[in-house]
């Protein structure tokens, strides 16, 4: 391993921003992980006094930011759940000003938050997408791109991608749907068919939210063209261009918002369950093996995801299991459907506690404290 000493990177930091690689001391033993938030001035300063050091390899495939970060925005900070609300709502400020000055740069720090949630609790962070509050329509445009950044994100690390190719992909899920953030949230909550305006409008999004990238400044081609064919299938038959082989960053980029559009609610339908999302993907997507990839990551039944069991027990799915079929679920009720003060964890590789079936969430969606299920998150 060689190293190079960490002042020879600063440029690569800033307050508020994780770090974008880990930090070892002089015998490379490490310190400080990948996405560790750098919290102050006053840390920034002490790291760089105390002369410790950087993978040479892992700090050739981060790029330094173009400018500081911006200063209008806080930076997320706290626990996985305060970071995750913080996100949310600066990725709304982000999405909806692709002409500020300093947009693309807040989209990349943005990308880096998303990382390094990623790289802290992959089943949390599952959970916490599946039971996203699906009353607040008008905010879908922004959760649905967060949620395909993070499962890009994953989705990423699975297939052994480097850190500048995960940045890209999660940057282009950020901003795929760009020209139609808006209109999403009018959609979701849409009971009435489409008007001809609005058709128009979702058929020439991909090359509008290109053109509207470009405009911002963006020349990372590769970025561009994902965006322009996320609805372009392989062998054909997507649009706007009816490509018959587009890129596997713009597949990645198509699977995802497929896929996690299906575990969101619209005002004509509930959330589907996880079992029927994955089976109605298959289906759609045929012999393409990316679609079995991001099910293997998500898992049958994954985190976020209600199940009844043999015991006649109903719960959520709050870890994956050692295989897609057999989660780690914690019970909301007895056999007699009683409500538990308390959730018991239930290993459903057990026979006994076997999943019989998944149960479709209730109009009145279910509020339930990740805080609750994940003690463990609070401390990291």
């Amino acid at each position: 391993m060689n190293l190079l000493p960490l002042v020879e990177l600063k440029d690569c930091l800033a307050p508020g921003l994780p770090l974008p690689w880990g930090v070892r001391d002089a015998h490379g033993n490490l310190l400080l992980g990948r996405g560790h938030v750098v919290s102050s001035e006053v840390m920034l300063e002490a790291l760089l006094a105390r002369g410790v050091f950087v993978d040479e390899r892992e700090a050739a495939a981060v790029a330094p930011p173009a400018e500081p970060p911006s200063q209008d925005v806080p930076a997320p900070t706290g626990t996985p759940f305060e970071r995750w609300d913080q996100l949310c709502n600066n990725l709304a400020a982000v999405l909806s000003s692709p002409r500020e000055r300093h947009f693309l740069q807040r989209v990349r720090e943005a990308a880096l938050h998303v990382q390094a949630l990623s790289d802290v609790n992959t089943d949390l962070l599952l959970f916490l997408i599946l039971r996203q509050d699906h009353g607040r329509f008008e905010h879908y445009g922004t959760t649905h791109a967060l949620h395909v950044a993070c499962v890009c994100a994953l989705m990423a690390r699975r297939m052994g991608w480097g850190l500048a190719d995960q940045q890209r992909a999660i940057g282009a899920a950020l901003t795929m749907n760009l020209a139609i953030i808006e209109l999403q949230g009018q959609l979701a909550g849409q009971a009435t068919p489409l008007t001809r305006r609005q058709r128009e409008q979702i058929a020439g999004h991909p090359g509008q939210a290109s053109m509207m990238l470009r405009a911002a400044g963006l020349d990372d081609e590769p970025w561009l063209t994902a965006v322009e064919d996320h609805h372009e299938r392989t062998g054909g038959g997507g649009y706007p261009d009816g490509r018959a082989e587009p890129g596997v960053l713009s597949q990645l980029l198509r699977l995802t918002d497929q896929f996690t559009a299906k575990h969101s609610a619209r005002a004509t339908r509930p959330a589907l369950p996880a079992q029927l999302a994955a089976q109605q993907l298959f289906i759609e997507n045929p012999n393409e093996p990316m679609a079995a990839m991001l099910i293997k990551e998500f898992g049958i039944y994954p985190p976020g995801s209600l199940v009844k069991l043999a015991s006649a027990e109903i719960g959520i799915v709050v870890r994956r299991g050692r295989s897609a079929n057999l989660p780690i679920v914690a019970t909301l009720t007895d056999r007699h459907g009683r409500a538990l003060p308390l959730p018991a964890l239930r290993d459903t590789a057990h026979p006994g506690y076997a999943v019989a079936t998944s149960v479709q969430e209730p109009l009145q969606r279910l509020r339930i404290a990740p805080q609750a299920l994940y003690p463990e998150a609070a401390e990291l």
